[in-house]
């Protein structure tokens, strides 16, 4: 048992130095990222303050040592900054895609559990008279892991909803960001629970603590890698926010049927977008549908209903089909231009280039190239 404590100890304050360490690193990634959003600099904060109570758990454990008054003990207090540590690290992936609605939510029932945590444990010291309360303890493991679970599949569905808007808002993959809402949250995810499972089982928590770390490290990466790409999401997800706020002003008047727009409108928004076709503004990587209905100067919403009517698609596959159609006579013209040359023309990167252009024709960009060149026949 000695044995186990000091290793305990050597793992709570390796613990205590990561999680130190990495509040200081998003801090200090704030100044090398000055353009981010509103959103985003709050969730900064809250994750800094969600590892400084990480912190202040361990040093509350290697001070009191309280795994030596017993695993039970040791479990008890693990709970009590457990549990709002994981929901504030889940609150950023719902302020960052979620509706204002959905996080007001998020944090009401968020809030319920944990003082339905505090609640057995104030019942139970009251009850037992010490911090040894079992019945209480087992009371706080089960609203524990399952509002954990709860949460997590109440926040999927809206996760997935706003990835799905950003790609069809923007006319590239946002790489950073599905990988911080879906990679990032499927291995915090899974982590809390394990960590659900090691509170009770000291041995597991070698393996489990050392995983969480991990998990952690990677979800404090992530969100600094998100930082520099968040600027062109966040001006789709505030539109989403206003739109969202618009509708619940107007919800409790009848349902009106959206007009489609007048031939004079559809005859507008055709030469504005023939005129930004012809300078280019497609080679642009960084588009999407806000920043173009900024450009035409017209309501996005005008913008989109447009292309559904006229064009009969969503703003992310016209774009897309737009910049290969580009990238078709680019190769076909100027056989000499390299992929790299060919993408940055037409606003691709060059691997979503690669994929985009495999989709739609079955070849790649080389095959295509080298086909024309033969003359041979791509009907």
């Amino acid at each position: 048992m000695p044995d186990t404590y000091h290793l305990l100890l050597i793992l709570q304050s390796c613990s205590l130095s990561i999680s130190f360490g990495l509040a200081l690193l998003l801090y200090f990634a704030r100044f090398h990222q000055p353009d981010t959003s509103k959103e985003y600099e709050q969730m900064r904060w809250c994750n800094m303050a969600a590892l400084m109570l990480m912190a202040v758990h361990y040093i509350l454990q290697i001070h009191f040592g309280f795994r030596a008054q017993g695993a039970d003990v040791g479990a008890l207090v693990n709970m009590l900054f457990y549990a709002p540590t994981i929901y504030i690290f889940c609150y950023s992936f719902i302020r960052l895609a979620g509706r204002r609605s959905f996080q007001r939510r998020y944090i009401l029932i968020s809030a319920a559990c944990m003082l339905l945590i505090v609640g057995c444990f104030v019942g139970g010291y009251l009850y037992y008279n010490s911090l040894h309360m079992s019945v209480a303890l087992y009371a706080m493991g089960i609203i524990f892991t399952t509002s954990i679970v709860y949460c997590y599949q109440y926040s999927f569905k809206e996760i997935r909803r706003m990835q799905q808007l950003v790609d069809e808002e923007s006319g590239r993959m946002q790489v950073q960001y599905n990988l911080f809402l879906h990679t990032g949250s499927n291995l915090l995810y899974a982590a809390t629970l394990l960590m659900s499972l090691s509170i009770y089982f000291t041995p597991l928590v070698f393996l489990v603590g050392t995983l969480n770390l991990v998990a952690i490290l990677f979800f404090v990466v992530s969100f600094i890698a998100l930082g520099f790409n968040i600027s062109t999401v966040s001006q789709i997800t505030s539109v989403e926010m206003e739109e969202e706020v618009s509708v619940n002003k107007t919800k409790c008047e009848p349902e009106v049927v959206k007009p489609t727009l007048s031939p004079e409108q559809s005859t507008m928004l055709r030469e504005l977008l023939n005129d930004w076709r012809k300078k280019q503004g497609y080679a642009t990587s960084e588009l999407n549908s806000t920043t173009l209905a900024t450009r035409l100067n017209v309501p996005k919403r005008v913008l989109v209903q447009y292309l559904r009517e006229a064009e009969g698609k969503t703003f992310r596959i016209w774009l897309s089909d737009l910049r290969l159609e580009e990238a078709k006579r680019l190769i076909i013209e100027h056989p000499e231009y390299t992929n790299e040359a060919i993408a940055e023309s037409c606003g691709f990167s060059r691997s979503h280039l690669q994929v985009k252009f495999k989709e739609a024709t079955g070849f790649t960009t080389n095959d295509w190239r080298s086909a024309h060149a033969q003359n041979e026949d791509f009907q």
